[in-house]
């Protein structure tokens, strides 16, 4: 494989005998690991629930025919829902639930060590690791009940076994059916997790096609092609759903601001405010550009980097593209994946460039220790403090009174922290943005919106209505009282209002 890919591989031969054995190095690792097992679960039942978490659970606890039928009528595919079931099964607590996601990506963390050590030695993986420990994004998604912490997962294991595959192959010049069987599972895993993950599967092929490897693409061609045989049931149902995404989310064109604002999540929380702002961004472009300038520097002795340059820039980039054909595809969490290959990047070149190594690994923890404060005490929309609400709720309500959401994105999170509190919400507006919430999902959950206001307040004396502020400040910019308080106010006398940050509770009585 003169000329291909087995020639960045040379790097994997050369470092071979530079994986991990000395005790030094395993204790670094343990204390890497730590850092993100701290980092993970610090204030992991205290961070609020929201919408979308919520809604994995409930739709996690159906029967595995239900949660197929609730996805279908999603955009997401089944993978990380079959998971969520069965670990729920062992506890439904919140923080039990969250740990599912905390695994994820602590495994994935060890991936990008095994990567990044096979491409570049082990000094090189320990900076990626570190950066990984430490990254606000990490470890937003770690905290996440959804299926992004397994999509990395697959995606990484995806990327690894390639590694291996090819690396049998430059060392005995036969193939590792092992190596390849992985590449295929873990592939179809990420398929079976979030429709986003072809772009990222495809990243090796621009890689090779770069290369201009016929050989090792004609390979990887044959296994992407047994990937989508294992997912062609699931795929047959996505142009349905890129129709309704067309139909029924708003996200924009992605332009300058959101490509630069992706750039900074991969090493800052936003939002963050004033000099914070200005401070976390000035360190996240320096760690971007320095890498990407010592990488250019250093292309001779870092060859490889092209595996890793590709999976940092494909995915963003063709996501990026497409965005102006399907929306909403450009969202950072879509290529989480590209955010680890890039902390690879970076930690090779920490591990090479001595001093400006060490400036490089300082400011990516200076960025993090900048924005994780904001993180772990974030608590606006979509992370309203709804247990807060919940619980006063829980204590005041009276008989002959009913509680009523003006939208599903409050009454899922209310619902999880109080089960037993009766409570309703309003459904989504036809053919809105906002129009997200299937019918065919409300069938496998059992959750269905009142069909109107009237009907959710019935014959009731007293109406808690919960409203998040900027709901009612839309449509006052566009010059109309919100439609919900209009006909309650209109019927009702309002005897109480009570923010919970930029969550309203508004009391009214006949």
């Amino acid at each position: 494989m003169v000329g291909g890919a087995a020639d960045d591989y040379l790097d994997f031969v050369a470092v071979k005998q530079a994986v991990m054995t000395s005790r030094r190095q395993r204790g670094f690792l343990l204390v890497i690991l730590a850092i993100a097992v701290l980092l993970r679960c610090f204030a992991l039942n205290g961070r609020g629930i929201q919408y979308d978490d919520a809604f994995s659970y409930f739709l996690s606890i159906q029967s595995l025919p239900d949660i197929v039928r609730g996805t279908a009528a999603d955009t997401m595919p089944p993978l990380y829902y079959f998971l969520l079931h069965f670990w729920a099964i062992i506890s439904p607590k919140l923080w039990f639930l969250r740990l599912l996601s905390i695994l994820l990506t602590l495994a994935s963390l060890w991936l990008l060590y095994r990567i990044v050590a096979l491409l570049a030695g082990t000094k090189a993986a320990l900076w990626a690791s570190l950066f990984a420990a430490v990254s606000p994004l990490q470890i937003y998604h770690a905290q996440d009940i959804r299926m992004y912490a397994l999509l990395e997962f697959c995606q990484l294991g995806y990327a690894f076994c390639l590694l291996k595959a090819w690396g049998s192959e430059t060392n005995t010049g036969k193939p590792t059916w092992g190596w390849w069987i992985g590449t295929v599972l873990f592939g179809a895993g990420a398929m079976y997790t979030h429709n986003l993950a072809v772009f990222g599967l495809a990243a090796p092929n621009f890689y090779l096609l770069v290369k201009r490897d016929w050989k090792t693409l004609r390979k990887l061609l044959l296994a992407q092609a047994a990937i989508g045989a294992l997912a062609l049931p699931w795929l047959l149902l996505i142009p349905g759903q890129i129709a309704k995404v067309q139909q029924a989310f708003w996200t924009p064109r992605p332009g300058v601001v959101e490509a630069f604002q992706a750039i900074l999540m991969w090493f800052i929380h936003l939002p963050l405010t004033g000099v914070w702002m200005a401070l976390g961004a000035i360190l996240s472009l320096q760690v971007f550009v320095l890498t990407l300038v010592m990488l250019w520097r250093n292309r001779q002795a870092i060859r490889a980097s092209g595996y890793l340059l590709a999976w940092a820039f494909f995915p963003p980039a063709i996501l990026f593209a497409i965005s102006y054909l399907i929306r909403p595809v450009f969202v950072p969490r879509g290529f989480l994946v590209s955010s680890m290959a890039f902390y690879g990047l970076a930690g090779m070149v920490a591990a090479r460039s001595g001093s400006l190594g060490k400036m490089l690994g300082t400011s990516v923890v200076l960025a993090a220790a900048i924005s994780l404060p904001f993180f772990y005490t974030y608590a606006e929309f979509p992370r309203s403090p709804f247990r807060d609400l919940s619980g006063s709720l829980q204590n005041t309500i009276q008989a002959g009174e009913v509680i009523v959401h003006d939208n599903k994105l409050s009454y899922f999170p209310g619902h999880f922290y109080q089960p037993d509190l009766v409570q309703t919400f309003l459904p989504d507006i036809p053919g809105s943005s906002n129009d997200t919430y299937a019918l065919q999902s409300q069938q496998a959950m059992q959750i269905f919106p009142a069909p109107d206001l009237e009907t959710a307040v019935g014959s009731a004396d007293g109406v808690y209505f919960v409203v998040f502020s900027r709901a009612i400040e839309e449509y006052q910019a566009a010059g109309e009282d919100h439609p919900a308080i209009a006909w309650l106010e209109a019927r009702f006398h309002q005897t109480g209002q009570t923010a919970f940050n930029d969550l309203l509770l508004l009391h009214y009585q006949r």
